[in-house]
């Protein structure tokens, strides 16, 4: 069977990848030998899928699919001619190209948050022109049995006991409440969560991520992923298909620690990203006359595909002023911001010392 089929994180989901190419009017779908979806599993013509759903679902499907503009998303309840139900997620990422996941409506539930001690700490993502506060990027910390704040290396080293399949539902529901709490207090900014491509391709977490939003009541892309393309290009299929189902489910998308490792430009024209962050290696050498052409081609890129450009890990005020020159939107790092602890957030939104 395929890859994606035989992938031990996403066959343990039971959901299944769909693609959409509207120019053939071709819908194919991969899904787990044996799961609820096996049924559906195949390359099918758009009417040959719709049979299969009940006659409700059906209009429900065909008419996103064949009016989808690029950055439409698609979240359709169906349910399957054996009265099974499921849910319909993805988005458009280009004309005619759409992607997604089908979850099983028993796959479909809030997951349950063990007993992760995580607690996430805030560091301030500045615009560059003003160097007023565009948002937060979500960093995990944990409880030492001594009660200080650390990082997961160190708490692994201490022999700190956490339930790591907790982190990612925990930080995202503890994240989103605090977000939740700035734009109440008028504070128009966003957030942005690391999870890992294991993370991303469990379809209970996309139901648990749209729950999220619904009940913070938080507009759509306020909520971010930060994604290190790197882990997710062990499995590219699989990861696009769970992006556009994040997209669908109204969270943004963000490529961090792009330009290191294994970049590929693959992502920035099959990705539906609202922004890239740029290595921090690569940030730093703006004042390289060689890199600095380089960095500056490639915000053009990334702009001009309707992406905002992050720096990250900058620690020299000096550099912010070249990377607003070559057109970067936001910058990140300790030259203005060490991560906040929830109490001490506010004071982000002080105005900077001359």
């Amino acid at each position: 069977m395929n890859q994606f089929a035989t992938s031990t994180s996403a066959a343990s989901a039971r959901a299944a990848l769909w693609s959409w190419n509207g120019a053939t009017g071709v819908l194919t779908i991969r899904a787990e030998p044996g799961g609820p979806l096996a049924s559906i599993d195949g390359a099918w013509s758009l009417e040959a899928l719709l049979a299969q759903f009940d006659g409700l679902a059906r209009m429900r499907i065909a008419t996103p699919l064949r009016n989808g503009r690029p950055g439409d998303p698609i979240d359709i309840r169906v349910t399957l001619l054996d009265g099974r139900p499921a849910h319909f997620f993805g988005a458009f990422h280009d004309r005619d190209l759409a992607r997604g996941l089908i979850v099983p409506a028993e796959a479909g539930t809030r997951l349950v948050h063990g007993e992760s001690n995580v607690e996430p700490v805030f560091q301030p993502i500045r615009r560059l022109d003003t160097l007023a506060v565009a948002g937060f990027e979500a960093l995990a910390r944990f409880r030492a049995p001594d009660g200080q704040l650390v990082g997961p290396d160190t708490l692994i080293g201490l022999g700190g006991d956490t339930d790591w399949t907790a982190i990612a539902p925990v930080m995202l529901a503890k994240s989103a409440a605090t977000l939740a709490d700035l734009r109440a207090q008028g504070h128009d900014v966003f957030m942005q969560v690391n999870l890992s491509a294991a993370e991303i391709a469990r379809p209970l977490l996309v139901e648990e991520v749209a729950a999220i939003i619904r009940d913070a009541k938080l507009p759509h892309g306020a909520l971010r992923v930060e994604l290190t393309e790197q882990a997710a290009l062990r499995d590219f299929e699989a990861a696009l298909g769970a992006l556009a189902a994040f997209r669908a489910a109204g969270a943004g998308i963000v490529l961090d620690d792009f330009g290191a490792g294994h970049s590929s430009f693959a992502w920035l024209a099959e990705i539906p990203a609202d922004g890239v962050k740029l290595d921090p290696k690569l940030s730093r050498m703006v004042r390289h006359p060689r890199a600095c052409r380089i960095i500056t081609a490639l915000t053009a890129l990334i702009r001009g595909l309707g992406m905002t450009v992050t720096a990250e890990g900058i620690e020299d005020p000096a550099v912010a002023g070249e990377l607003h020159a070559i057109g970067c939107d936001f910058i990140q790092g300790y030259a203005y911001d060490m991560p906040l602890r929830l109490p001490d957030i506010a004071v982000a939104f002080d105005p900077l010392p001359r």
